[in-house]
């Protein structure tokens, strides 16, 4: 990959963000109940077919515009990593669609189908098979349920857990043998006998990327070695060459600096905050759309950790399009923000 197209990839399309919130948060405004409640839709959507997806992938029923990358990983038509963070990003997303039409419409079927939506989103990061994904889930959960826990939501607090423990139960039925345990297990072991020069699993080439972009940052600790600079290649005729440090936040420390390296950090703690203070919001419907833009920011900072969910564009446009939409959404127009300062 050119290092203008990895350019153009991760880092121009946030030039997009000023232009989109300017330019449309007058409509949304406007019309904002309406897009949330299609929004909510679309999730539930999109969490459901991620599974049918992965399901039918990892079986053999889809032709080889979507075999992925093989080994038994579902990945749609893009990386198995993306595949799966983005599936268990729909998939919360999709409980809180769910339970909120079912509070506006007084109907049952759409919370089952929130249910449901949560529950295809893990099972579809399950048969992704990404790791990243699963560190992730428990501090994404704790924030549903600190949450529900705060609005003394006991149901919802109930269904997590259920929901939670059939994941596991299904998963388990749908995977041959041992193969979550022996996927955690590999990463276990690759962990305890890590050899800074020799290690080739995934675990190993991570930390030897990881120690190669500090270097290269000690070298360009200000500015970086320039955008699309980094390269790690091991010693051997056969060996790879990656072109990212696996790791937004190590690549965008060799790439950009240290100056690189805080404004992603601020373009996870900005909306963070923001979606945090909206959550508190006296209108629910708002903090339900704020709750589930902080799910998508936190969930980005954690799978950043890991991977670089900023090199390719499914990862940028997934970032940018959901939290500047739940953001521009979430935050009261000027006659709510007069209402709730005058009082009913």
């Amino acid at each position: 990959m050119s290092q203008g197209r990895e350019l153009d990839t991760p880092y121009l399309k946030f030039l997009l963000v000023p232009f989109i919130v300017f330019g449309l948060a007058p409509f949304w405004q406007s019309n904002a109940q309406r897009i949330a409640n299609k929004l909510w839709v679309c999730y539930i959507v999109g969490a459901i077919l991620c599974f049918a997806t992965a399901y039918a992938q990892v079986h053999g029923w889809l032709d080889a515009w979507l075999v992925g990358e093989g080994n038994g990983r579902a990945g749609g038509a893009v990386n198995p990593i993306y595949f799966g963070n983005i599936s268990l990003l729909l998939g919360l997303l999709g409980l809180l669609s769910g339970l909120k039409l079912a509070r506006r419409h007084g109907a049952l079927g759409w919370g089952l189908l929130g249910w449901f939506a949560l529950l295809c989103g893990l099972l579809a990061s399950v048969l992704s098979m990404s790791r990243g994904g699963w560190v992730a889930l428990p501090f994404l959960l704790l924030i549903v349920v600190a949450s529900a826990w705060a609005r003394r939501q006991k149901g919802r607090l109930i269904g997590i857990v259920g929901v939670f423990l059939a994941g596991i139960l299904v998963a388990q039925a749908l995977m041959p043998g041992d193969v979550l345990r022996h996927r955690v297990g590999l990463a276990y072991t690759a962990l305890l006998s890590f050899d800074p020069n020799a290690s080739q699993d995934s675990v190993g080439y991570r930390l030897r990327m990881w120690k190669h972009a500090l270097d290269v940052t000690v070298e360009h600790p200000l500015f970086g070695a320039g955008p699309g600079s980094y390269v790690f290649e091991a010693e051997g005729v056969d060996s790879p060459r990656f072109r990212h440090a696996h790791s937004d936040y190590f690549n965008a420390a060799a790439n950009l600096g240290l100056l690189g390296l805080l404004a992603l950090l601020f373009s996870y703690a900005y909306p963070a905050w923001r979606f945090f203070r909206l959550s508190r919001s006296v209108e629910p419907w708002r903090a339900e759309i704020a709750l589930g833009g902080l799910l998508v920011v936190t969930g980005y900072a954690i799978f950043s950790l890991t991977d670089v969910m900023f090199y390719r564009s499914i990862g940028t446009v997934f970032y940018l399009g959901t939290v500047t939409l739940l953001l521009a959404l979430a935050e009261p127009g000027q006659e709510a923000t007069r209402t709730e300062r005058i009082g009913p």
